[in-house]
C-alpha cells in the first residue's frame, strides 16, 4: 500500500475575481455541470465553487505524487456524497493511470478561504 497527501487553500476573493472577469466561462472551466448545479444550489456560491478549486488542486497534488499527470480541472470531481460528505472521483482517464486507489477528502472555508486535504491509498 502507498499512501499521497495533498492540500490547498485558496482566496475566495481571488475567485470572486476570476468570476467577475470571465464569469460563466471561468466556472465552466474548472468545475462539472454536476459541481456547478451543486454549487448553485448553495447560500454561497463562490464559496463552494472555492472548495471544490481548492479540493481538485489537492487531489492533483496527492495524484501527482502517485505519478499521474496530464488531467485537466474536469478530471476530478467533487460532490456530496451518500452520507452528506465531500465525495472526490476521478475521470477514467486518471483512474487508468492509477487503479485501485481510494480517495478521502476534506473540505473547509470561512468568508475568506476554502482549505481541502486529499489523502489517496494506492492498493497493491
Amino acid at each position: 500500500m502507498r499512501v499521497a497527501v495533498g492540500t490547498d487553500i485558496v482566496d475566495i476573493e481571488r475567485i470572486r475575481g476570476f468570476f467577475a472577469r470571465w464569469g460563466q466561462k471561468f466556472i465552466e472551466r474548472v468545475l462539472t455541470i454536476r459541481e456547478y448545479e451543486y454549487c448553485r444550489s448553495k447560500a454561497n456560491f463562490l464559496q463552494s465553487v472555492a472548495g471544490r478549486i481548492a479540493t481538485k488542486e489537492a487531489v492533483y497534488k496527492a495524484l501527482y505524487q502517485h505519478g499521474v499527470s496530464g488531467i485537466s480541472w474536469k478530471d476530478v470531481e467533487v460532490l456530496e456524497g451518500q452520507s452528506r460528505a465531500p465525495v472526490a472521483t476521478i475521470s477514467p482517464k486518471a483512474s487508468q493511470q492509477l487503479p485501485n486507489a481510494d480517495i478521502s477528502i476534506s473540505i473547509s472555508h470561512t468568508e475568506k478561504q476554502a482549505i481541502a486535504i486529499a489523502y489517496i491509498e494506492k492498493r497493491d
